[in-house]
């Protein structure tokens, strides 16, 4: 017998004989309780995060609006989605939780029906991304959807499955990159938390985590240096280191990293950045993690003005000195 390359895959149970899409027949299978959880993430400046949190947004109550409309789009999914069954949906709950840079979002579906329900639950997460998008673009046009992703499914002939789990106990993950969320990459005003970073990094399959930890310190190619202020736009930049770790991961298998960069004016000994690698071996953590803070300090926008003796000075702007009158006193 010889085989046709556009020949029904002999697993899909969305085709027909003919290689026709068509609507699974699910009346043999058993009705059981089945859910699935989803997640998503909607990133924003920091000043739209401000007005969620003081309730100054311009349509009203953004995080229910969301929540309302992430509850219709899963009972809406046979509507939306061509080969997916009507399921009798028995629970939908859907939870957001504003974060420094952004909203993250958890969408939880149930059922008592002979299939599974997935895509309520991706649908629902979605949804409400796509709402809060809506509600607030009038005040930040540069929101970010991302992350849209299953966490976990109960129920079925495949019955229990984890994100995390799949991540730590399948062959195949220890050959794979692991990169986290946008969330792990952060701009803070505030003192780091080298045991928060390196929490973000840890699981079970790392055999080693690697610090890198950049200070402040007394002096900079000749000069004294008094104090430090780092100035960003903190999207940007958290989006940029983001985007650098995410290249670092997919040359090195098995990476996980997270960084966080103080910004604002900062002491001589005070940590401005610090950068997180984990690995199945110590190497490749290592070099991981030096890369990755090489690669913020060369290619993250962020601007260092140093105060000493002589004034303020911006680094590597020699046609940008302050004059005097720019300088300001720091407490």
């Amino acid at each position: 017998m010889t085989h046709r390359d556009d020949a029904p895959h002999a697993l899909s149970t969305h085709l027909d004989a003919q290689g026709h899409a068509h609507m699974v027949d699910v009346t043999h299978k058993t009705i059981t309780h089945r859910s699935a959880t989803a997640t998503a993430r909607v990133t924003m400046q920091p000043s739209t995060v401000a007005a969620l949190r003081e309730h100054k947004t311009p349509k009203g109550d953004v995080l229910a609006t969301a929540r309302i409309a992430g509850i219709q789009a899963a009972k809406r999914v046979p509507e939306l989605i061509p080969l997916c069954h009507s399921v009798a949906l028995t629970k939908v709950t859907v939870a957001l939780e504003i974060e420094d840079l952004g909203v993250a979002i958890t969408a939880v579906v149930q059922c008592a029906d002979r299939t599974g329900v997935e895509m309520e639950a991706l649908t629902a997460a979605s949804v409400t991304a796509l709402t809060l998008y809506d509600m607030l673009k009038g005040i930040d046009r540069a929101m970010r959807i991302e992350s849209v992703q299953l966490e976990e499914k109960l129920g079925g002939r495949s019955g229990h499955w984890q994100r995390h789990a799949a991540h730590t106990h399948e062959p195949e993950a220890a050959s794979e990159s692991v990169l986290t969320n946008l969330s792990d990459f952060a701009i803070t005003h505030e003192a780091i938390s080298l045991d928060e970073l390196r929490r973000k990094v840890a699981h079970d399959g790392a055999g080693a985590v690697c610090l890198f930890v950049g200070t402040v310190r007394n002096q900079s190619e000749g000069r004294a240096v008094t104090l430090l202020e780092y100035e960003v736009y903190e999207t940007m930049a958290a989006r940029e280191m983001h985007r650098v770790a995410g290249e670092i991961a997919r040359e090195i298998p098995g990476v996980r990293l997270a960084a966080t960069h103080r910004v604002g004016a900062l002491r001589v000994g005070d940590d401005a950045i610090v950068c997180a690698a984990s690995a199945p071996h110590r190497g490749e953590a290592f070099v991981a993690g030096k890369r990755l803070i090489d690669a913020i300090k060369a290619q993250v926008p962020v601007w260092k003005r140093e105060h000493g003796p002589d004034g303020p000075y911006w680094v590597h702007w020699e046609d940008a000195r302050c004059t005097p009158g720019e300088a300001h006193e720091h407490g």
